[in-house]
């Protein structure tokens, strides 16, 4: 038992010896956290307990639990961030109604509106000018041929 003993003892020698020599690497991807660990070590106090969440949070943690909020607050919050919503989607909608106007939908007397579906449809027929219409001749010599 004691050679036992002194091998491992010479292994270890030698062993300190080689990694002194051999230079020392670093996986890039355990850098960040080295970094953490560094400015956790130089840091005191509240700083200290900061950094320590942070390292642990980068490293997969669950996030601490927000302190518990008053509910009526908490409704009078969201009460005030569903009316600030719908405000602003009155401002868009009547912002889009205004564009419509002045393009001709919406418009507010029976002339306007008359003089808007009429510019549309000149505008169709104008589309629809490329498709040309067969003759019935042409079509019942077509059939007979069948």
């Amino acid at each position: 038992m004691p050679q036992h003993k002194s091998k491992v003892a010479k292994k270890s020698r030698d062993e300190t010896a080689v990694d002194e020599e051999e230079p020392y690497f670093v996986s890039v991807r355990d850098l960040p956290f080295d970094v953490l660990r560094q400015r956790i070590n130089q840091s005191a106090g509240a700083d200290r307990r900061a950094a320590r969440k942070e390292l642990l949070l980068k490293m997969g943690a669950k996030p601490e639990r927000q302190p518990p909020k008053n509910y009526r607050v908490l409704m009078e919050e969201r009460k005030q961030a569903k009316l600030a919503a719908i405000t602003d989607y009155k401002n868009e909608r009547f912002k889009r109604t205004v564009l419509e106007r002045q393009l001709g939908k919406h418009s507010k007397n029976k002339k306007q509106k008359r003089k808007a579906l009429r510019s549309e449809k000149g505008k169709k027929k104008s589309s629809s000018s490329a498709i040309t219409r067969i003759p019935n001749r042409l079509v019942k010599k077509i059939r007979r041929k069948k």
